[in-house]
């Protein structure tokens, strides 16, 4: 993954750390990318991968608390922006696929990886609308996805289609009123409700299985 000289030379390196495990991470200069967005008319989308934002904070911490769901697992996380989680549940999992649909986030999880010299995760580009057949993940990553309302009738097909493959889904999000319908849509399938505070935002957890 080859990514722009002047957005790989505009980063820092931060330090998350969770319990015994302390993880490092390539973060872009924020105020930069959005100003390669703004100049480059191809790129419609707000950069939302670039910062690691409450949820996938939160989703980091309920994976320490929960080490088991990730353990010797196949762990494939979606929209996975600067990879926080997946790099976490590297250290545990058997295999991590840590994916984004837009490049430079992929570009920058790779990095990441060789970062925190972790051997068995890899990144790639999945789009959620062209999800492949043969990804066959133990558990499903994923946080804070539900912001966009046009987005939800295909991201419900999506989760539903991993749970038919019997795969655990373990989603982070905000409480934010526009999400609220995509949240009741998957309460049929919630074995475990958890909500917890990040710097006094509230994220909901939720552990998806077939029912």
């Amino acid at each position: 993954m080859i990514l722009k000289q002047t957005i790989l030379q505009q980063k820092k390196i931060e330090p998350f750390t969770f319990d015994t495990i302390q993880i490092h991470l390539w973060i872009p200069d924020l105020e930069h990318i959005q100003n390669e967005y703004v100049a480059d008319k191809a790129k419609k989308d707000f950069p939302f991968w670039a910062k690691v934002w409450p949820s996938a904070i939160v989703l980091t911490e309920f994976l320490k608390d929960h080490p088991l769901l990730i353990s010797n697992k196949k762990v494939l996380e979606l929209a996975a922006g600067l990879g926080l989680p997946s790099i976490y549940a590297a250290h545990f999992a058997e295999s991590v696929l840590c994916s984004d649909y837009i490049s430079e986030a992929v570009g920058f999880i790779s990095e990441n990886i060789k970062l925190n010299k972790l051997q068995n995760m890899q990144s790639t580009c999945i789009d959620w609308h062209k999800i492949p057949s043969t990804l066959k993940p133990d558990v499903l990553l994923l946080s804070d996805i539900n912001y966009n309302p046009s987005d939800f009738t295909i991201l419900i097909q999506v989760l539903k289609n991993f749970l038919q493959q019997n795969t655990t889904i373990i989603l982070s999000t905000p409480q934010r009123l526009v999400g609220k319908p995509f949240i009741t849509e998957l309460l049929p399938f919630c074995e475990f409700y958890e909500e917890r505070f990040y710097e006094q935002i509230s994220v909901n957890v939720l552990v998806l299985k077939q029912v």
